[in-house]
């Protein structure tokens, strides 16, 4: 299949993705282009909420009850604006100049190009699969989630016999499978194409403007930055994988820009407090229902940005010249340490039991650091020119005063990047516990603290290198950090402007993406030697449908790629994940199945599976050797077995015979 013919389903998931937030946006009047920003994260926070109350309403998950959801939900938004806006109307914004709009415009498209060819480029072909071990999961979540119309986070848990699992990615894959009538693999490879191409640029604007302003220089700096990562989006898609990870970060830059405005130190249009305040609770609802590990991280990110509010009150406020005034100082300062002291419990509370994870240091310290400074996370190729962009952005806050808490932002993601990837003490365990000290996914965070910082340094070289440029006869237009001569003619900086865009494009796509893109590709080959399923277990996997009928359930080695049949044809298979929590009739069948003939024991447990077929894909796994599956490996015809399909050396389809008789 061709990455052309399914440019319609990938278009599909970027309707998904957007049009449900867009009604929410002009319901609450977000008016020009932050109407579509926001769009996203408010389609994500209301699939997350709507398919959690569905679950417990015993209503059914689906493009037509979402839309439902999504109007109810909208038109109470709207009423809640309205009864406030009577009472005490909220000044008008002003209209964004249509030169801003193309920018953005022209801006958000050639980001979704870029970051799109990269991602396809990964993934090497639409109906390709991540060869990966969490993959099993995530594929048969998603035909779990239409099979049951229920994409509730406990629903998914039950799935797999644990007691919830973040599962606003699976809803909405499954929302784009069934209007697009693909196969799982295509929507989910369109779905995520759509998410990494478009949600996360277009929060990344949200989140540049909310602390640079709205320049054209910012706007398309903004984009070129957010495809210019070698970490985010793209590793999300070839490490784990961790598909709920790459919706829940493509969301949180949009998050953390709404706080920002909420707290009043965004440069955002500020609508009334009510509308600013619930506007951010769906877009963290989001965050959280989308993986509850990046809502921590939305928390961390927000302590530097509080403190930075207590300080300006308490200045404005100390020394108290009166009683009221002190009251106010102890119950703000009341506030703030009980903010602290509740962000610390949730944080122990969230965090795996110690030996739940081992993910261990990958680098010495001093690599950590050097990788922060390079913005090479990981041992990837460094990126110099964000790097340097970076340390002249959080020069200037520092210089200016006005935005320092950003510097708390920043660093504290290269805080937490450090503990996990370099720093070997027990402290590691607090620090980094909620994301099981997995360096990859702290890595993945680090482009969310970076791009406003390095997009403020961006703009002042690029002032400050217009100011160089200028010839004698000059004006003065406003620049990020007060005015900047502009020639009257300004054709040189134009010229000269593009030609500094085009080398920026450059610089930072080639050798970095493009080195990105190539490691998560050998994640997806399909060969021989594959590590889930190789071209024949694949074709028999496509094909089971027509072998197996309805209801009959199928065993089989999961780690071998076997569990993938219920993804791909429908049919039940006993156990959907590598590891699931299952009663003890699973286990004999997997230690026995192949001498059930000789077996009554065995034969009960069949029965009570229902099973009558079972897969045999060979030795070969995802996860190396696995004891008490000696029942479905290594089969052969006999009085317990008849081979009913085979395809190549490795792939088998046996029916169970004997106690079916």
């Amino acid at each position: 299949m061709s990455w052309w013919l399914s440019l319609p389903v990938i278009l599909l998931a970027v309707l998904v993705l957007i049009v449900p937030g867009l009604i929410l946006s002009l319901a609450i009047r977000i008016r020009g282009v932050n109407s579509l920003l926001l769009a996203p994260a408010f389609t994500v926070g209301m699939a997350g909420v709507l398919a959690t109350l569905y679950s417990f309403l015993h209503v059914p998950w689906g493009p037509a009850t979402f839309l439902g959801g999504v109007l109810a939900v909208s038109a109470a938004a709207w009423a809640i604006r309205y009864a406030v806006i009577r009472k005490s109307p909220e000044p008008q914004a002003e209209p964004q100049r249509r030169s801003l709009v193309l920018a953005a415009g022209l801006g958000a498209l050639g980001a979704a190009l870029l970051i799109g060819v990269q991602m396809a480029t990964a993934m090497i072909s639409p109906d390709s699969i991540s060869q990966t071990y969490d993959n099993v999961f995530h594929l048969n979540a998603v035909r779990w989630a239409i099979d049951t119309q229920d994409a509730s986070p406990l629903n998914l848990g039950a799935f797999t016999g644990i007691s919830a699992y973040p599962a606003g990615w699976h809803g909405l894959v499954s929302l784009v499978a069934e209007l697009s009538g693909a196969t799982i693999p295509v929507a989910v490879n369109a779905t995520n194409i759509a998410i990494g191409s478009v949600v996360w640029p277009l929060g990344c604007l949200y989140l540049v403007q909310a602390v640079a302003g709205h320049r054209i220089s910012t706007t398309v700096l903004a984009f070129v930055f957010a495809a210019g990562f070698s970490t985010f989006p793209i590793l999300m898609i070839d490490w784990g994988v961790l598909y709920p990870n790459l919706l829940s970060i493509s969301v949180l830059p949009a998050a953390i820009g709404m706080a920002f405005t909420a707290l009043n130190l965004g440069r955002h249009h500020r609508q009334s407090s009510v509308v600013v305040w619930l506007s951010l609770g769906v877009g963290v609802a989001g965050v959280a229902l989308a993986h509850p590990s990046t809502l921590m991280a939305f928390l961390a990110f927000m302590v530097a940005p509080s403190a930075a509010i207590y300080y300006f009150k308490i200045r404005r406020l100390w020394p108290a010249r009166s009683s009221s005034e002190r009251r106010s100082i102890i119950l703000l300062s009341a506030a703030f340490l009980g903010w602290l002291v509740g962000l610390g419990i949730l944080w122990g509370f969230l965090r795996p039991p110690e030996g739940s994870a081992d993910w261990g240091t990958v680098e010495t310290p001093p690599q950590a650091i050097g990788e922060l400074l390079f913005n090479a996370p990981l041992g990837r190729p460094a990126q110099e020119v964000i790097s340097i962009c970076l340390l002249v952005g959080l020069w200037k806050l520092w210089t200016l005063k006005s935005r320092r808490w950003l510097i708390g932002v920043y660093a504290t993601a290269a805080i937490l990047f450090f503990f996990a990837a370099g720093y070997n003490g027990s402290l590691r365990h607090f620090v980094t516990g909620v994301w099981y000290f997995d360096s990859h996914r702290l890595a993945a965070l680090l482009p969310v603290a970076t791009i406003a910082p390095a997009v403020i340094g961006a703009g002042y070289l690029f002032d400050a290198a217009r100011r160089l440029l200028t010839p004698t006869g000059e004006s003065r237009i406003p620049g990020l950090f007060g005015l900047v001569r502009m020639p009257k003619s300004g054709k040189a900086v134009v010229l000269s402007s593009l030609a500094g865009l085009t080398g920026l494009v450059l610089v930072t796509q080639l050798g970095i993406t493009t080195f990105a893109a190539q490691q998560a590709h050998w994640q997806y080959r399909s060969t021989a030697h594959s590590a889930l399923l190789s071209p024949d277990e694949r074709s028999m996997l496509e094909r089971l449908s027509a072998k197996v009928e309805p209801g009959a359930a199928i065993a089989g080695l999961p780690s071998s790629g076997t569990a993938l049949a219920y993804a791909f044809s429908g049919r039940t298979v006993i156990q959907p994940h590598i590891l699931t929590t299952h009663g003890s009739d699973v286990d004999v069948v997997n230690a026995g199945l192949k001498d059930s003939a000789t077996f009554p024991a065995v034969c009960e447990a069949v029965r009570k599976l229902n099973v009558r077929y079972v897969l045999d894909f060979g030795t070969r796994t995802v996860t190396g050797t696995l004891s008490g599956y000696g029942g479905v490996m290594d089969l052969k015809p006999n009085e317990s077995l008849e081979l009913i399909d085979s395809q190549g050396p490795s792939a088998k389809l046996f029916k169970v015979r004997a106690c079916w008789n």
